[in-house]
């Protein structure tokens, strides 16, 4: 019989040698039945819900208790509230007060004390009445100051009342006379008794083993009604745990210990006041559940340890050490590597088992050799493939980024790096974040909701999007604000057999391509029109004079030489300002200021026969302007002529101006307003870029090839001040363009001189 269960024991062995899976099963089972009978431990005792449980009690009765209180001082406030806003308090009637006191003594027994104090603090009557309390003085009282610095009804801290000598709190409202202003304070004094004694009704009705403490506290730390029969006095700030996290506003629980026993307070603040409820009880009583759930984790656990230890001991032993240095082994695999690695002394052991361990090195050591042979054949190609990417992708300008089919990247060169603003080294495969790519990359789209509309249009295949960004980084990763335009083009990588693996997008610049596209087609605008017109003009007239066989009158003749000069003049002038707009931009344009007063420049920039159509503001007095005479008739000229061509025949522009004392934004501001259609208002900033128009909106002038405020806008700011638009805020449709010239350009005249007179407006 023995010697059959030594062979039965040999046989089992020699299948648990042979097979890792049952090796593994049977020393998982040891480790399981351990593992369950603690998880069904734990599963019993619930040891979170049996502790918040007991918690949310406290905390249920803390807050019973602060809305009975809440309830009480929201009915005396409100009390004090009505009596300071009857008749008798705000004419001072003291013998109606007093039997308004009385009346209300009736419905509020807990009101110890009425009194009335005038704004110097003086009594001015009490009831129940007292000798002691007419005419005393209640200005020391930190009650009353306060009460008087605020337009709210004041709730004082606890206090020992002089007159009546309890414990109470007074409760302060400000009397108002007839005329708003305030003729005195009305003060009640509610007693703390009520409070103590319904905090004793309370711990009766709870369990007499469950020892249950009940504190409402003050905001100054005093107790002001407790189960413990602790004096007014005492100042529990230091010793009751939470109290100063509930005058913070906070409600909770904790933990402390206190005469060699812990207790757990719940702490919560009284709405309406600066007071807090704290609710006492040992932890042993209140958690006593809770340790016997305790006890019996810490028993699951050490079961728990003991069988953990026992498995790993094994599993380690028999299973993990031989994979972990075999682990080791495959690593150290390298297309140089001399010799085996399989055929090292750390898997010699191992080799020999005849278990799944032993057919795995053997099979290792199979591919090893097959790995090496792959490495010596594909390692040349590779590099060289790789090589030559990197290459193409390092000399691109473009932007280029390579997404999974699941829309998340998986490669980045270094130009996408540079365009949305990260480093080389976050790229690289160690630290890449496909994550942050995206978000910086959205970050810089303009509108981001049209982008992602044109994104899945485009999904179906090769595409190209413009897109606008709100700005692009420079050399050391500072990101720089202004409008860049970025063409995207789309493609879709497939492999051999035509399955999509992923998307590609190249992003390039093109904001120089279209600004560049853009000034072209306005300067042959300008070409094709604003210069061939004219000098189709010109060369007709002369053409004219010169006919031999055509007798011309002198008045005719002088016609025609009077539109050759004024052909010549518009030629001139659209020549002109290209030149002044090439000077500004360049920063080289020169001003020849001097005095000038603001009437003279406007009756050189508008035409005389034009000013009927003008109503002119212009404050008397102005102080003298230090400008550049052309360039500010040009400005004011443009403006007059953009006004007058869009407001229509019949309509009147307003021109006005003030000067303004400011230190800040002191100096003399103009305005030029018409009743026209007025400026949509996304685009009463960039009416003023050069070369922009708008189809059936405002243009500029100089020819209507948009340079008029363009330049407007070149010569107020060279003199230090500031030209905007706006839209009429005053019920009027039109526009309203604002110069503004600092206040040291302003100088003060000598004499009165007077104003810029204006037949038929002023």
């Amino acid at each position: 019989m023995v010697h059959q269960l030594l062979l039965a024991r040999i046989a089992m062995l020699k299948i648990l040698e042979r097979s890792i899976t049952l090796q593994l099963l049977l020393f998982y089972c040891l480790f399981i039945v351990p593992l369950l009978l603690g998880g069904l431990e734990l599963y019993m005792f619930q040891h979170n819900a049996l502790q918040q449980s007991a918690q949310r009690a406290d905390l249920g009765l803390a807050k019973a208790i602060a809305l009975e209180v809440e309830s009480n001082v929201r009915a005396a406030i409100e009390e004090d509230v009505d009596l300071s806003k009857s008749q008798a308090a705000s004419q001072l009637n003291l013998h109606q007060l007093g039997a308004t006191f009385a009346i209300a003594k009736l419905s509020y027994p807990d009101i110890s004390l009425y009194f009335v104090c005038n704004t110097s603090g003086n009594i001015l009557i009490s009831y129940p009445s007292s000798p002691n309390a007419i005419d005393q003085n209640a200005s020391p009282c930190n009650s009353f100051r306060q009460a008087l610095q605020q337009n709210t009804p004041f709730i004082s801290p606890g206090r020992v009342s002089t007159i009546t000598g309890t414990n109470v709190v007074s409760i302060a409202t400000h009397i108002t006379g007839s005329r708003g202003q305030s003729i005195g304070i009305m003060i009640i004094n509610v007693s703390l008794e009520q409070f103590t004694s319904h905090l004793m009704v309370v711990r009766q009705q709870l369990s007499s083993n469950d020892e249950v403490r009940i504190w409402i506290v003050d905001e100054e730390g005093k107790s002001l009604a407790n189960t413990e029969r602790v004096p007014l006095q005492t100042n529990l700030l230091a010793t009751l745990p939470g109290l100063k996290n509930a005058l913070r506003g906070e409600q909770g629980n904790l933990i402390a210990r206190e005469q060699n026993r812990d207790w757990l307070y719940t702490y919560l603040p009284i709405a309406g006041t600066r007071w807090a409820v704290i609710v006492q009880r040992p932890t042993d009583v209140t958690f006593a559940t809770v340790i016997s759930f305790q006890n019996s984790l810490i028993l699951a656990l050490v079961m728990l340890v003991i069988g953990a230890s026992f498995f790993w001991f094994v599993l380690h032993g028999w299973v993990v050490a031989p994979l972990a240095k075999l682990a080791q082994a495959v690593k150290m695999i390298q297309p140089s590597q001399i010799e085996k690695v399989t055929d090292s002394k750390r898997l010699v052991r191992e080799r020999g088992r005849s278990d799944e361990i032993g057919n795995l090195i053997n099979a290792v050591s199979t591919m090893e050799d097959e790995i090496h042979s792959l490495f010596r054949k594909s390692d040349e190609t590779s590099q060289a493939r790789l090589h030559t990417l990197d290459a193409i992708m390092r000399s691109t300008d473009e932007g280029v980024l390579l997404e999974d089919p699941a829309g998340c990247i998986v490669y980045a060169n270094y130009n996408f790096t540079q365009f949305v603003g990260i480093s080389p080294q976050e790229i690289l495969p160690d630290s890449f974040d496909e994550k942050l790519v995206a978000e910086k990359l959205l970050a810089l789209i303009e509108d981001l909701d049209a982008y992602n509309e044109a994104i899945l249009h485009a999904e179906d295949g090769p595409s190209e999007l413009e897109f606008q960004v709100r700005g692009y980084y420079n050399q050391v990763g500072q990101l720089v604000p202004g409008q860049r335009d970025i063409r995207m083009r789309l493609f879709q990588v497939r492999d051999q057999a035509g399955q999509l693996i992923g998307r590609g997008k190249v992003f390039r610049d093109v904001t120089r391509h279209n600004e560049a596209e853009r000034v072209k087609k306005n300067l042959l605008a300008i070409v094709s029109h604003e210069l061939r017109t004219p000098l189709t003009s010109i060369k007709g007239y002369a053409s004219s004079l010169l006919e031999t066989d055509v007798e011309l009158d002198n008045a005719l003749q002088e016609h025609f030489l009077r539109r050759i000069v004024e052909e010549s003049d518009r030629m001139a002038d659209l020549v002109t300002s290209l030149l002044e707009m090439s000077q500004l931009e360049a920063g080289t344009l020169k001003l020849n200021p001097s005095l000038y007063r603001l009437e003279t420049l406007l009756e050189q920039a508008i035409p005389l026969d034009e000013r009927q159509r003008m109503c002119v503001n212009i404050a008397e007095a102005l102080p003298l302007v230090y400008v550049d005479r052309r360039r500010v008739e040009v400005v004011l000229r443009n403006l007059w002529e953009n006004a007058r061509h869009y407001a229509g025949s019949d309509a009147t522009i307003e021109i006005s101006a003030r000067c303004e004392h400011d230190q800040s934004d002191g100096g003399l501001y103009m305005s030029v307003s018409d009743n026209g259609a007025g400026i949509p208002p996304e685009l009463t900033e960039r009416i003023f870029d050069r070369f922009y128009q708008v189809d059936g909106g405002r243009k500029r002038s100089s020819g209507g090839v948009g340079l008029g405020l363009a330049i407007c806008r070149g010569f107020i700011e060279a003199h230090g001040g500031r030209i905007w638009a706006e839209n009429r805020t005053d019920g009027v449709s039109g526009a309203v363009f604002h110069i503004w010239f600092p206040a040291k350009l302003l100088y003060k005249r000598d004499s009165e001189q007077s104003t810029f007179e204006l037949r038929n407006v002023l």
